[in-house]
């Protein structure tokens, strides 16, 4: 089931109501085991955390000497002249 995070860092708490009386989830992220819950809790504005791993790196620069990554023109590493990849070719 779905792991959310509260829509703002001061929630850190929310009761959904459902069929048997009320379920407390306290936490700014929350295991969510039942998908009526994870659908009340989308509308009050929680959104899916994302569990595929951290995003691809896409920006920056690549060192031509030693292949540093970096977000500057000058590796920090061995201070040699950085390009784009996206651009290089």
């Amino acid at each position: 089931m779905p792991r959310m995070l509260s829509p703002d860092d001061a929630c850190i708490s929310v009761d959904v109501p459902s069929n048997r009386g009320t379920a407390r989830y306290n936490g700014r992220t929350i295991d969510v085991s039942d998908p009526g819950h994870a659908r009340a809790l989308k509308a009050a504005g929680y959104t899916t955390a994302g569990t595929a791993g951290s995003p691809a790196r896409t920006g920056g620069y690549r060192c031509t000497s030693c292949g540093f990554s970096a977000f500057f023109k000058t590796c920090g590493r061995c201070g040699g002249a950085c390009e784009r990849p996206d651009l290089a070719a």
